[in-house]
């Protein structure tokens, strides 16, 4: 596994983390935290994609373009989709509780898996 991707499901662990110390403490910020956590594995799981196919995207619209570029527009809406709902609405306009970053992580952790798969198939050619 990359060190980019490694990054991206450390990242993840460390939401769960956060979202179980939210519940415990019911600390708003925490609950904020924890999802934008979310949002940063997948920022790192698709930079670890791109990279694998030799791009590098700095701005999140690059990465959004470069997915599509690689004929992985479905993905690119996930991204997008991640984007707004926990990096946006979430840690950013605090609109978010508990059941709501909950249901987020696991479209991250779907994410990590299917793209880890990716990279696994794309380094084996």
């Amino acid at each position: 596994m990359n060190d980019v991707l490694k990054e991206a499901w450390k990242a993840f662990q460390t939401a769960r983390e956060e979202l179980e110390r939210y519940r415990i403490e019911g600390d708003q910020m925490v609950s904020r935290n924890a999802a934008e956590k979310g949002w940063l594995a997948v920022n790192k799981a698709v930079e670890a994609l791109l990279k694998t196919h030799g791009v590098e995207a700095g701005t999140y619209k690059e990465k959004r373009d470069q997915l599509v570029k690689l004929g992985f527009e479905t993905l690119r809406d996930r991204f997008a989709a991640r984007e707004k709902l926990l990096h946006i609405d979430c840690f950013y306009d605090g609109m978010c509780d508990e059941e709501f970053v909950s249901r987020e992580l696991v479209k991250v952790e779907e994410m990590l898996r299917e793209i880890e798969s990716l990279i696994e198939s794309s380094v084996r050619r």
